[in-house]
């Protein structure tokens, strides 16, 4: 299995490409340092992963990057890494077919945990919402709501939720049904955005 890890920052890069071997085994590692080689890699290779790509590197706009992956391997998890916590930014990479968030400012773990979410088909979002909004019932949620939502936007999947919480999967499918519709929105990924466009306004 292959990851392709785009970042103009030869340390960062590697440092990364370092803790992701060391708990991915599984996985091999292949290097870009801009949107331009980054297109070109995915152009000349297939039977990809997913895709680490820092959100501002030089080459194409990060938009029109992610933009032009997606339409090349739409199957593919895309995954940001950047220092930016511009709520914008993460609603355009998002908006352009980023399935994770991730900030270079989190630590190992959290960073390990969220890779692992994604790559296990989960949704990470980083910042996640604020806890005070769940824990204040912002959204007006039930309280059982109230915790599925609190661990949707730290990323949990279903599975992960149902374990932690004593559930069923089934049963955790059905508040976050309740949860999206709520919200009007049509998937865990517009909830959450839109839950943190609520508070930032």
């Amino acid at each position: 299995m292959k990851l392709l890890i785009a970042d103009d920052h030869e340390l960062y890069r590697d440092a990364l490409v370092m803790l992701i071997t060391q708990h991915f085994s599984e996985y091999s590692c292949t290097e870009a340092t801009s949107f331009d080689e980054l297109i070109q890699r995915i152009q000349s290779e297939q039977d990809w992963s997913a895709f680490i790509v820092d959100l501002h590197m030089p080459g194409l706009n990060f938009v029109e990057g992610i933009k032009q992956i997606k339409t090349r391997f739409p199957d593919v998890p895309l995954i940001v890494i950047t220092s930016s916590d511009n709520p914008e930014d993460t609603q355009s990479a998002m908006a352009a077919g980023a399935l994770g968030y991730i900030l270079k400012s989190m630590k190992n773990e959290e960073i390990i945990q969220a890779l692992t979410l994604i790559l296990n088909h989960g949704i990470s979002i980083h910042p996640a919402i604020p806890s005070e909004a769940v824990s204040n019932n912002t959204f007006d949620f039930t309280p059982r709501q109230q915790e599925v939502f609190a661990m949707m936007s730290k990323g949990a999947s279903n599975k992960r939720i149902a374990l932690d919480m004593g559930l069923s999967e089934s049963t955790v499918k059905i508040h976050v049904r309740a949860i999206l519709n709520t919200l009007q929105v049509s998937n865990r990924t517009e909830a959450v955005l839109k839950a943190k466009q609520y508070l930032d306004t």
